[in-house]
């Protein structure tokens, strides 16, 4: 077995492992099944990380911690600002759906350890790490922007991270199938989403600027979408991400670590 077909083969099976396990809680489980689900992925993460015993290279030892600090911290404060827009727009209009500041906390912590952190641990600590130790054909720009990336980060971007969101939508052992056209666009962002978290891990050398944009992704559409609907915090991350491409994506790539 060649070396590409033996990693191909290593975290395929991990991933069937996660989607077989989380339909499995599913149908067990129902309501609340995505806890122990997330909790099974970090683990898996976990482990194949362990089983290669690099944790610097896999991507759980910062290679300069005060650069992704700095560039995650910016990010926040990018996605702060649409959001607050939103939540206002839905106060003057009187349609925002009041919270409890428990309840946001508890989105909060879901969106940043339980999907952000959770999926950055499996996808682009362990499955993206694996991959490039295989597949280092490399590229020469991203988005206009001039930047050596590995064409691990695009396989596991693409095939790993996003055609797979469209698993989200079907369970075989529940008979569940939520098939749509909301869908399809899930998958075509995942996708998008997956390849430029990928980027961002090969340039800051881990995962928290990664888990910190995907959370923030994710808290915005979803979370901040419970209380203000899903138009206008679709809208909040679109903003968000025009911001964060003007402002920050090329910085990030240029900058000397």
């Amino acid at each position: 077995m060649s070396v590409k077909l033996k990693a191909v083969v290593e975290v395929s099976m991990m991933s069937v492992a996660f989607f077989t396990l989380a339909w499995c809680l599913e149908s067990l489980q129902g309501v609340g099944y995505g806890f122990y689900s997330k909790a099974a992925m970090i683990f898996l993460g976990l482990l194949g990380i362990a089983l290669h015993k690099k944790p610097r290279e896999y991507g759980l030892i910062p290679k300069n911690l005060s650069f992704s600090l700095k560039w995650s911290l910016y990010t926040v404060f990018l996605f702060i600002p649409p959001s607050i827009f939103v939540v206002s727009i839905s106060l003057v209009t009187k349609s925002l759906n009041l919270f409890k500041p428990a309840a946001l906390i508890g989105l909060l912590v879901w969106f940043f350890v339980f999907t952000g952190f959770a999926e950055e641990l499996f996808f682009r600590g362990y499955v993206q790490s694996r991959l490039n130790e295989v597949f280092s054909k490399k590229y020469k720009s991203i988005l206009g922007v001039e930047y050596e990336w590995s064409q691990g980060t695009l396989i596991t971007g693409l095939l790993f991270f996003g055609l797979p969101h469209i698993l989200s939508a079907v369970n075989p052992l529940t008979g569940r199938l939520t098939f749509g056209l909301s869908t399809i666009v899930t998958v075509f962002f995942a996708c998008f989403l997956g390849v430029i978290l990928g980027v961002l891990r090969e340039k800051t050398g881990d995962i928290l600027l990664p888990t910190v944009l995907h959370g923030l992704t994710d808290f915005t559409i979803f979370g901040i979408g419970r209380f203000v609907g899903l138009t206008l915090s679709n809208a909040a991350v679109a903003v968000s991400f025009f911001l964060f491409f003007a402002l920050a994506f090329e910085k990030i790539l240029k900058e000397n670590i």
